[in-house]
């Protein structure tokens, strides 16, 4: 009894396998053109929107372009700036003329030297040109350069020895490597300082018309901070020397008369390191 049934149950299976092929067609599927364009694949797809435009598609391959001048003078630019790590724009001309290039779209340019290695009006600079991880050439090229940079400017005539105050000023962007060289650029803090000559109205404020305010004077008592190694420690001190912002300068503990040198914070206090 338990044959009968047993073969009775498997029978069915055996007939639904061996007839399934029979009822299949073969399925057949379109061979993918070896040169996709955006026109067959709009024909191709079964997925397209009725907004879909075709030249917006991405084609596996990567599209050349011209290289002209002013793109390489833009890429040696960005080199530049980041190898120097300058605050303007830098702007990059070059001095000879440059032969467009076919090349990929996302080349890379790597800077090789750069004679002198300091950023002037005139400089000459080697490179390479990579073409999607392949050393396309190399080349070499005197080159002239501009920083253009926001600066100072007096709005009135200033005097000999008056507080460098920013209110006193104006800014204008100014190429910074050239006429304008050594002007002090807007991002300088000018609470220290003060004028050291006579400026007429509309000169550019440079370094050299300016000296940092002496904040801390001989003789003069000052608070002193001295920390490290977990001590924090107060006390009263004499300086025995002029100071500016930034300067170390003795000075003489009021209470044991021992001396030692302190950073200068303001015009009443110095801190010293432990």
């Amino acid at each position: 009894m338990f044959r009968f049934f047993s073969s009775f149950l498997f029978f069915p299976f055996f007939f639904i396998y061996g007839g399934v092929e029979n009822y299949l067609e073969t399925i057949s599927f379109p061979v993918v053109p070896r040169s996709l364009t955006s026109a067959n694949l709009v024909e191709k797809s079964a997925f397209v929107r009725q907004n879909f435009h075709p030249e917006y598609v991405q084609l596996a391959e990567r599209s050349k372009s011209i290289i002209d001048q002013k793109e390489i003078e833009k890429k040696l630019a960005d080199c530049l700036s980041f190898r120097f790590q300058t605050s303007g724009d830098l702007v990059v001309s070059l001095a000879r003329e440059w032969q467009p290039l076919e090349l990929n779209e996302n080349f890379n340019i790597k800077l090789i030297s750069c004679a002198p290695d300091e950023l002037v009006s005139n400089s000459f600079v080697s490179f390479e040109l990579w073409n999607q991880g392949t050393l396309f050439n190399k080349f070499s090229f005197p080159i002239r350069l501009s920083l253009m940079e926001e600066v100072y400017f007096a709005k009135t005539p200033l005097l000999r020895g008056v507080d460098a105050k920013k209110e006193f000023f104006f800014t204008r962007k100014v190429d910074t490597l050239k006429h304008h060289a050594n002007s002090v650029p807007i991002s300088t803090n000018l609470s220290s300082y003060e004028v050291n000559t006579n400026l007429r109205a509309d000169a550019p404020l440079k370094w050299n018309f300016l000296s940092k305010v002496t904040l801390v004077k001989k003789g003069s008592v000052v608070d002193v901070f001295a920390s490290g190694n977990g001590i924090y420690v107060t006390m009263k001190g004499v300086a025995l020397e002029d100071g500016v912002e930034g300067s170390q300068v003795r000075v003489r503990n009021l209470s044991s008369d021992k001396e030692f040198h302190a950073k200068v914070l303001n015009s009443n206090s110095v801190k010293v390191y432990l």
